[in-house]
């Protein structure tokens, strides 16, 4: 819909009283003036709680300045704010939305995703006094702009913060950063490009989550806060992981590159660990069992070994449904070629290949018997008188 040129037909509002609780507009063409016009439906919508903007166009720089007569002050009972894919052709020249400032100030929860977002202004972020939760996905937020927008008194009940796929560097400067934000608990930074992690960090006293996924990281060290309850590090590049993190409940280390699971002992109170499409060949009931709270473990695709071991364990554990949510489908041999593709639970080894160490004994000790029955032979029948005489 175009609403370039929308003009709101006035009404009184006893005439109408709406019980609509969402409004969203989609592949909607809008001005500044518009936007001023739209305004005017909150005095009809004492229910709405939600307004989107998704794939809409904004003409103009945000330069939305109501008449004194229309003004609207606040949003009602609107507690959520979502903006997808806003195109700004002139973005550049946008301005810093000072006018709509004390509209925002009641709202909890704003997406503003994949919109050219570079800065949100200190003052703008010190009125979000009730926001809870910002989403700034796919935008342009660097830490020097960062720091700006948490500055001190920023976003004070903000408890979650998304800022995937921006163009952050570090984690250390991320973490300082947002010292700021006294009551965050929930950082969601995957998708960003980082340097090596350092081997120390300061964070938000109160941080729970933390979402380092695909960001290309080869180590996890000490900066990694250790008030974490759930931490994703899928898809990166690690090899090994040895951080000791007491509370942590839930692990994600999905398509890395480990080859055994971590020690159990690093995670005391763990209950979650999703380790799969990695390097994984076996896992024993020792293993397994050096987690002492583990209630759920995805090690699906991975690149098994279907030993002797591994296939007697499996044998031995006709409850591992319970544990592992993904059997059998997602266990697949990979190893010994003959085995190559079947599920590990149908996986049938030799007996030559599970009973070596006694197939070997008994080899010996037959030619053992063999040997002294010869021996018993030739002196029975003087063989070695013969041999004498031959020679």
């Amino acid at each position: 819909i175009n609403v370039a040129n929308f003009r709101f037909s006035e009404l009184s509002a006893e005439e109408i009283n709406s019980p609509m609780k969402k409004l969203a507009f989609r592949n909607a063409d809008l001005t500044d003036e518009s936007f001023n016009e739209l305004l005017k439906l909150l005095r009809y919508t004492p229910e709405l709680s939600q307004a989107e903007f998704d794939d809409c166009a904004l003409d103009g720089v945000g330069d939305f300045q109501p008449s004194e007569s229309d003004i609207v002050r606040e949003l009602g009972k609107v507690e959520t704010l979502i903006i997808r894919r806003l195109h700004i052709p002139r973005f550049y020249s946008f301005n810093d939305l000072r006018s709509v400032y004390s509209l925002l100030e009641k709202v909890k929860r704003i997406t503003v995703e994949n919109s050219k977002v570079f800065l949100v202004p200190c003052e703008f972020s010190q009125r979000l006094r009730s926001l809870e939760f910002l989403d700034l996905s796919e935008n342009l937020m660097v830490e020097e702009y960062l720091r700006n927008s948490a500055c001190e008194g920023a976003w004070p009940s903000l408890q979650t913060l998304i800022l995937s796929q921006n163009y952050l560097k570090s984690i250390e400067r991320t973490g300082e950063i947002l010292l700021t934000l006294k009551n965050l608990t929930d950082l969601d930074i995957s998708r960003n490009s980082f340097r090596p992690m350092p081997d120390t960090c300061r964070w938000p006293p109160k941080m729970r989550f933390l979402n380092l996924s695909s960001t290309g990281i080869w180590a996890v060290k000490m900066c990694i806060p250790q008030t974490l309850e759930v931490l994703d590090v899928s898809n990166n590049n690690l090899d090994s992981f040895s951080l000791f993190l007491p509370r942590l409940r839930e692990l994600y280390i999905s398509r890395n590159k480990l080859k055994t699971l971590p020690d159990g002992s690093l995670f005391p109170v763990l209950l979650v660990m999703k380790i799969r499409e990695n390097a994984l060949s076996t896992f024993s009931k020792d293993q397994l069992g050096s987690f002492p709270k583990l209630e759920t473990l995805e090690a699906g695709d991975n690149h098994f070994v279907c030993s002797c071991e591994l296939l007697s364990f499996t044998l031995g554990q006709p409850a591992l449904s319970q544990v592992l949510p993904d059997w059998p489908d997602s266990y697949l041999c990979n190893s010994p070629p003959r085995l190559r593709g079947q599920r590990v639970q149908e996986a049938r080894p030799s007996v030559l290949e599970c009973h070596q160490a006694l197939l070997v004994s008994g080899i010996c000790c037959a030619l053992l018997l063999l040997i002294l029955l010869i021996a018993g032979l030739c002196h029975h029948f003087h063989g070695l008188w013969y041999l004498r005489m031959m020679w």
